[in-house]
């Protein structure tokens, strides 16, 4: 996929939506397969399943390639064409559609203490991978919950600087430049090579200085505002008549 975009979102939303691609993508998960192997699987219309397959590709979540056949001449095959991780978290004060992307040819790091065992023709092997299944799916568990928290705390800490910027009364641009570096989408890195820490880093820092200079510029005003007051006053002449 290329760098994404609003209406490249939309197209895999889109996309997604549908039950029947849903379980071809989670079949070209498995292996590569040719449309007339995936009408059978699914029970589906031919002719339908083609349709499908030109809505995951127009999304660029599969691609064709010719490949050869046993049977006869080459057929026209799918495979999945995108590795990422696609998550959207709806709270109070949050909407954050998250799109986590590996590369091809990047390697999955097994995290420390998790094993796949040996595959093998037999219950014990079955069930050591079954255990091991168990734990990860546990720790996804944990995961989702642990970033549901903190994506929570998240739009509460941004609600509050929202409020700093109302109380401020700030011009709408100033506050959308803010905003523009907050954004929990800016901060994730289109290199997947590039720390996200040094992302955030940056950001600070950027977000600091603005917040400096609109306070230094606010205060400027408030300071004006009073000085011009005081000279008004100074100027007035006021007279006391006797009765």
């Amino acid at each position: 996929m290329s760098k994404e975009g609003p209406g490249e979102l939309d197209k895999v939303f889109k996309a997604l939506g549908n039950v029947t691609r849903r379980r071809i993508l989670q079949l070209l998960a498995q292996d590569a397969r040719y449309p007339y192997e995936l009408s059978k699987v699914l029970g589906s219309n031919y002719r339908g399943i083609l349709k499908h397959l030109d809505a995951l590709q127009e999304a660029g979540l599969v691609e064709r390639y010719h490949g050869e056949s046993e049977l006869g001449p080459d057929r026209v095959y799918y495979r999945l064409n995108a590795r990422f991780g696609l998550s959207t978290t709806i709270l109070p004060d949050v909407f954050t559609v998250r799109l986590t992307r590996r590369e091809k040819t990047s390697r999955i790091l097994i995290p420390k203490g998790f094993i796949i065992p040996e595959a093998r023709p037999d219950v014990s092997a079955v069930k050591r991978l079954l255990s091991e299944l168990g734990k990860v799916n546990k720790r996804l568990v944990s995961i989702d919950e642990e970033r549901m928290r903190f994506t929570s705390l998240r739009g509460k800490i941004i609600r509050k600087i929202e409020e700093i910027m109302d109380q401020s009364e700030w011009d709408e641009e100033s506050c959308q430049k803010v905003r523009a570096l907050i954004d929990p989408i800016r901060q994730r890195p289109s290199d997947p090579q590039e720390d996200p820490h040094d992302i955030w880093t940056e950001t600070v820092k950027q977000t600091i200085k603005l917040f400096e200079s609109l306070f230094e510029s606010h205060g400027n005003i408030i300071t004006k505002k009073s000085q011009d007051d005081t000279e008004e006053d100074e100027d007035e002449e006021f007279v006391v008549r006797p009765d």
